[in-house]
């Protein structure tokens, strides 16, 4: 009995022919191509998703590249892959991953190096963290906000402008960000200029941080600053979310002739009360030549140093160094955001009157920025 059970289950089997792979419960998902191989070049590549169920995708490193739409439903989609140009000095990978709830499918992005001598300096033993090149056509919101208005007290340092987001003020153009200060009638103030943060939008715990900026003639009563606060200052306020001073120019010490080589870091925290410590130098050549000078800020869990063109002087010392330690709420161990600004007059330059604001004397003053990278260790 028990045999002729079996060879009917045979003879059954061998009537259904051969076995059929299923549909995953959850669907399947295609993409053609599977590999993308492009240039440094920043460029859009287009792929095709066939899908038999809704789907989603991620990216492997989203700094660089980006997909639209990142989902879809069944059917086929057309998918825009967006490549950032590659500014590094090596080529680099990446993986776009196409999924259903039961499949997927994983799209290779191999993006090429620039051969002409565009590739960023990257120092040793560090990788890109972060970076805006401002080769946009206009201010990368994602990155930046624009500051609006005098500030409590001038900013707390009873500084003239009125900051605005008008392209007067701040703008970008030929892959260099500008911000402009004017003498102007504007809200109650005498002068306008732009000041932009990175707060909520870019922020992180140590790192080479640089910025590359030619910066406009300050005598008299301009103060352009490259500067870090913490992150949590909405919840902390200032001074206990720490502020690193990267560089700042136009101060009432460097007048009689030496606004074009003199300049200081420093570092405010507030524990208890307001505590700094800061520090001016002599540079031994102009940094308003005309050109631009790199201005970088290393910091770690137990240093902050600081270097002027770092980049084209690998030997240089630092003008600003100061250990680190908890100083009662970890002001210098925690996310900085970036901030750029060029004030007009205030306590730092000592000029509290437009008149004696000299430097604006023959017309608007300007403030290029050609780019801000954040390296971290690998």
């Amino acid at each position: 009995m028990i045999a002729r059970i079996l060879a009917l289950a045979l003879l059954a089997a061998s009537c259904t022919g051969p076995a059929q792979t299923e549909t995953p419960k959850g669907g399947t998902v295609q993409v053609n191509p599977t590999e993308i191989n492009v240039d440094f070049e920043e460029q859009v590549v287009e792929v095709t998703v066939t899908a038999d169920a809704d789907w989603g995708s991620s990216v492997a490193d989203p700094t660089w590249c980006s997909v639209y739409p990142t989902g879809g439903i069944k059917g086929e989609t057309k998918v825009k892959v967006t490549i950032k140009k590659n500014i590094l000095t090596e080529a680099r990978q990446n993986e776009i991953t196409f999924r259903t709830t039961s499949s997927k499918t994983v799209v290779k992005v191999t993006q090429e190096t620039s051969t002409t001598g565009e590739a960023m300096f990257v120092p040793e033993g560090y990788k890109l963290f972060w970076s805006d090149e401002f080769d946009g056509p206009s201010l990368n919101t994602d990155n930046w906000t624009c500051e609006i208005g005098r500030g409590s007290n001038g900013w707390g340092n009873a500084e003239l402008q009125y900051y605005t987001d008008r392209p007067e003020n701040v703008d970008v153009r030929d892959g260099k960000l500008v911000i402009t200060a004017r003498k102007e009638n504007y809200q109650g103030a005498k002068a306008t200029s732009a000041r932009l943060i990175t707060l909520n939008k870019v922020y992180f715990k140590y790192g080479y941080v640089v910025a590359s900026i030619k910066l406009p003639k300050t005598a008299n009563g301009l103060w352009p600053a490259f500067w870090m606060m913490g992150n949590d200052f909405k919840s902390k306020g200032w001074p206990n979310c720490g502020e690193t001073d990267i560089l700042e120019m136009g101060h009432s010490n460097g007048f009689n002739n030496r606004q074009e080589t003199f300049l200081n870091g420093a570092c405010h925290w507030g524990a208890p009360g307001h505590q700094y410590y800061a520090r001016d130098i002599n540079n031994k050549y102009s940094v308003q030549d005309g050109e631009f000078h790199t201005f970088t800020c290393i910091w770690t869990e137990d240093k902050i140093s600081m270097y002027i063109d770092l980049e084209t002087y690998p030997d240089a010392k630092p003008y600003f160094e100061m250990a680190l330690k908890d100083f009662g709420d970890n002001e210098f161990r925690k996310d900085n955001f970036i901030l750029l600004n060029l004030a007009v007059g205030g306590n730092f330059p000592g000029i509290w009157d437009i008149n004696q604001v000299t430097a604006l004397n023959n017309g608007p003053a300007e403030m290029e920025v050609d780019y801000v990278r954040v390296f971290q260790k690998k």
